[in-house]
């Protein structure tokens, strides 16, 4: 009787330790994402740059892919999308360097890759689209000892690995801040890298770099960790106005 009592007591233990537990969570404060932004009537929507293709269409102004999309699901749930310009999203590998808050931002997008960084700091929802990087010039890669100009946009790339290929061909990486830095750097005819949202001068040769630099990744939009009804919602809603566009 003894042997048969004792083999209970680990059941009855682990028993006991998971009905504490639900307990527990039950006294935990309801996800209240959703109802606090239908109580606001606006969903917050943040990105690097008003002027990237994702949010604006360049040839006619009217509202880009990523957020006619946003706009789409935002009105499915009788909110307002409020467009917030936040200029360090992207500004390095890492999301918690980009100084964004929940008093800022409840949707962040605009160009964010579907990468490891990105997935350790927010919950992540694709678009259905993609982002790769380019290399202007020739099928001929430039020589080593090159200048190469590099405008990553705020795609939330792996700069990491890109800077270990670029140290591989001999490469001098020259950062280019803005759009029209990118720009300059091709009218002087150098070489640069750059994000596949980025507009490029009409006629300007450019072609894909090899797996080792970049993979192509798919397009994200980031939304807080704890958010679950907001995110929930909002990735039926996604998938409703997709399925209308």
């Amino acid at each position: 009787m003894k042997g048969l009592a004792r083999g209970w007591r680990r059941p009855l233990r682990d028993v006991l330790l998971l009905a504490a537990f639900l307990a527990a969570v039950s006294f935990l404060p309801a996800d209240t994402s959703l109802s606090e932004r239908q109580g606001a009537g606006q969903l917050r929507y943040c990105f690097a740059d008003a002027n990237s293709p994702l949010i604006r269409d360049p040839s006619t102004g009217a509202a880009g892919t990523e957020r006619a999309l946003l706009e789409g699901a935002a009105a499915d749930l009788g909110l307002q999308l409020r467009l917030v310009e936040v200029p360090n999203i992207g500004r390095s590998f890492n999301p918690a360097d980009w100084n964004v808050t929940r008093a800022q931002c409840d949707v962040l997008g605009g160009g964010l890759a579907d990468s490891a960084a990105n997935r350790g700091f927010m919950t992540l929802i694709p678009t259905g689209q993609q982002i790769a990087l380019r290399r202007t010039g020739g099928a001929a890669e430039p020589p080593r000892g090159s200048r190469v100009g590099v405008f990553a946009g705020s795609a939330g790339m792996d700069r990491v690995r890109l800077s270990g290929f670029m140290r591989s061909r001999g490469w001098q990486a020259v950062p280019l801040r803005r759009e029209a830095d990118l720009r300059a750097w091709i009218a002087q005819g150098e070489p640069a890298i750059f994000s596949s949202l980025t507009p490029v001068p009409e006629g300007t040769e450019h072609h894909p770099l090899p797996a080792e630099a970049a993979e192509v990744s798919d397009l994200v939009l980031g939304l807080w960790r704890g958010d679950t009804t907001l995110t929930r919602a909002l990735r039926h809603a996604l998938n409703k106005a997709a399925e209308g566009r």
